[in-house]
């Protein structure tokens, strides 16, 4: 029995040891949540987060995150990261949206030796049309998030949206990467958050500001704003004190009739959607807020109101002399002040507070009108660029010569070998002749391809960036469009180390074979991305490297008075160097390094040719759909695919909202992703000026493989604004 007894005992402690051994693993538990878009919306050809929340409380070790669409063609983005025990992390991946309809995110968690331990599939997006308008929000209360009116009869992707920018409560996933913030057209902001941002994420709404977003903030505190530097800099307003003001009919009355407002004029911003009009095929009846019918309950609403000393800008809205809507420009971007919080009654509870944010934003009326848009299909912008830089060892058979040689192959196969082997009576010959000819036809289409696409590697850059002056330095907004070809299969390593940085496939459009090319292995660290391109043998690939840094200015401008000054900051000469003014462009062949130009704004004549935006862009229009189509076609003549003046294209393309993007009755012709147009700068009136340096870039070289053949240039951007001098 004594044994009977131990034995049984002996069993349990087993027992409960090899439950223990069992459970261990299970019971270390890990919390991965994924939280993908703006408030799980995505633009079409832009960008957004994706973050990653991972709490591991059982034994630490060294992960790998991985981020990728559910779509065929995407790309996978890695991430190392140490998970001590009991913490808590949370990372962003910058992804881009290059389809329409679907998008999904997957998330997996790996050990560092490949081990599987979470995974979260199929994250879908809400995805909003490329010409839609998205605001993304910071307010003060959960239940003070702005609204825009419902649209009828308008499917989702049309409706107007607004987001909410961090996940919860606070602000610790607002995103501090400006790239991620381009698809937002504008942004709110109540003041009383705007102390809670840490400095890299301040850097990157200020960032996002000067490349042409809508900043909107709302004081609801003087103090609010003199305890934050950078918004008592930004602001065009001096605050201080408060008081109650009448303010309801003088509100209502702008909201229906003011004439000037976001996004036109003088308050236009180059983050703003393309008119849709323009692609929907339809017009607007006059300005939808404009029903005549003002709101009898706000014939007397007073507001609380901060005071306001305008320092620079358009007062859109006074009562009893006291401003309480201010709007100014700011780089290629626009900052409106609201001197009341609209969180708080009688604002919160007012039936036409949609109609009222959607106006203070600056929503283009069209996009308010009732009534669906049937917009369909695009070209990406990236095919303009890729006919720029795509290698020319890759010559397309045309179609003629292909049929021809078809045909050829067919009579070889049928008629002419009946009528030889007949002749020499010898029909049982064909058991050996028909091989004989497929061998040599097969030969004979090798040598034709090796001869179209042989050839050394290839590695060409062109990098387009966007120059914002800042004390001391500059901010540097880069696009950097890289092709490379490859004799054989090979893999191609590039790489881009910045203060941040992201990589995508070329984006192909929304219409034929539309989205993204090939698949590509990206690895994301704390400065920039290296990624792997897979490249079968004779082909060339596009991938694009968008990137944010901080560095000396390449090129300096300045206004002085009516005078123009713009400086060479770089050693390599400025080949082309274009002033873009008054709707006028101006064209100076060369400048040197270190060499400054001056110029008359208003002179009709001085250095360099003078022609009208209007022709230049015309005179582009119809080759860039040209090189869009024969991009998209299998085969087809090599030469009208390509363009070989890399200046004149690239200041064209930059103003492509200037081209007409309209191929037929609500069809897309041009789909661009945010910040890459000027054209809302021309048109309020902004001094643009862009230069062309060939063989130079302000980064190192984005190949990290040797090729045979490289070349790379760069098209620097500036843009000022004459009513604020050299002040950035």
């Amino acid at each position: 029995m004594k044994f009977l007894a131990l034995s049984q005992r002996i069993a349990r402690w087993m027992a409960m040891v090899l439950a223990v051994v069992v459970a261990g693993p299970s019971m270390a538990k890990i919390q991965f949540d994924v939280f993908p878009g703006h408030d799980g919306v995505a633009r079409t050809s832009g960008w957004y987060p994706v973050w990653v929340e991972v709490f591991n409380d059982g034994p630490g070790f060294d992960a790998v995150i991985e981020v990728g669409t559910s779509q065929m063609g995407g790309l996978t983005q890695r991430m190392a990261v140490e998970l001590p025990t009991n913490t808590r992390k949370r990372l962003a991946f910058q992804c881009f949206s290059g389809s329409q309809g679907f998008l999904a995110v997957d998330a997996r968690l790996f050990e560092k030796g490949g081990k599987l331990r979470a995974e979260t599939l199929g994250q879908r997006l809400v995805q909003v049309a490329w010409e839609n308008f998205v605001m993304g929000a910071a307010p003060q209360t959960f239940g003070g998030m702005p609204v825009f009116p419902d649209v009828a009869g308008r499917q989702a992707e049309h409706q107007p949206r607004v987001t909410r920018l961090a996940v919860g409560q606070g602000l610790e996933t607002f995103p501090d990467n400006p790239i991620a913030l381009e698809s937002l057209n504008a942004i709110y902001l109540n003041s009383s958050r705007a102390i809670e941002l840490k400095e890299p994420q301040a850097d990157a709404l200020l960032a996002w500001l000067h490349g042409g977003g809508h900043l909107i903030v709302a004081v609801d505190q003087a103090g609010d704003v003199s305890a934050t530097a950078w918004l008592r800099d930004v602001l065009p307003v001096t605050v201080s004190g408060s008081a109650t003001v009448l303010a309801g009919p003088e509100v209502d009355d702008w909201m229906r009739h003011g004439r000037k407002g976001a996004g036109s004029g003088e308050l236009a911003f180059a983050l703003q959607p393309p008119r849709a009009a323009r692609v929907s095929g339809k017009g607007t009846a006059g300005e939808p807020h404009d029903d005549g019918r003002p709101d009898p309950s706000w014939g007397k609403v007073t507001l609380p109101a901060a005071g306001f000393v305008v320092r620079t800008g358009t007062v859109l809205v006074a009562a009893g002399g006291k401003p309480l809507v201010v709007s100014a420009a700011k780089g290629r971007g626009l900052v409106t002040a609201v001197a009341f919080n609209p969180e708080r009654e009688p604002f919160k509870s007012w039936k036409e507070k949609g109609r009222f944010w959607a106006r203070l934003a600056g929503v283009p009326p069209e996009l308010l009108v009732k009534g669906d848009f049937n917009t369909w299909g695009g070209r990406g912008m990236d095919a303009v660029f890729g006919a720029m830089i795509e290698t020319r060892q890759v010559r397309k058979l045309p179609v003629g010569v292909l049929l021809l040689l078809l045909a050829v192959y067919l009579v070889v196969i049928g008629p002419l070998d009946r009528w030889w082997l007949r002749k020499i009576n010898r029909p049982m010959l064909t058991w050996v002749t028909f091989p004989a000819y497929v061998l040599l036809f097969s030969g004979l289409i090798y040598y034709i391809g090796f001869r179209l696409r042989a050839g050394n590697s290839e590695w060409t850059e062109l990098h387009v960036v966007d120059v914002y002056p800042r004390a001391g330095s500059a901010l540097l907004r880069g696009r950097s469009f890289g092709s490379v070809y490859s004799p054989a299969n090979n893999v191609y390593p590039v790489s881009v180390k910045a203060e941040a940085a992201s990589f995508r496939n070329e984006f192909q459009g929304l219409v034929g074979n539309a989205g993204i090319g090939s698949r590509s292995r990206v690895r994301v660290d704390a400065r920039g991305f290296d990624a792997e391109l897979e490249v079968p043998v004779w082909t060339s690939m596009l991938a694009v490297g968008d990137w944010v840094d901080s560095g000396p200015a390449p090129i300096e401008a300045r206004l002085e008075g009516p005078t123009l000054a713009v400086a060479n900051r770089r050693d390599a000469m400025l080949t082309n160097v274009v002033v873009i003014h008054d709707r006028k462009v101006r064209v100076v062949p060369s400048l040197a390094g270190g060499e400054t130009v001056r110029m008359e704004l208003g002179a009709a004549s001085g250095p360099g040719d003078v022609m009208a935006v209007a022709d230049l862009t015309r005179d582009w229009s119809s080759l860039f759909h040209a090189v869009a189509n024969r991009r998209s076609e299998v085969f087809g003549g090599s030469d009208e695919g390509h363009i070989d003046n890399w200046p004149g294209a690239s200041v064209a393309a930059s103003l492509i909202g200037g081209i007409a993007t309209q191929d037929g009755e609500g069809q897309r012709g041009f789909v661009w992703p945010p910040g890459l147009d000027l054209s809302a700068s021309v048109e309020r009136g902004d001094v643009v000026v862009m230069a062309f340096a060939a063989n130079d870039s302000v980064i190192s070289p984005v190949n990290r493989f040797d090729a045979m053949w490289t070349k790379r240039s760069t098209l620097y951007r500036l843009v000022l604004n004459p009513a604020r001098g050299t002040r950035p």
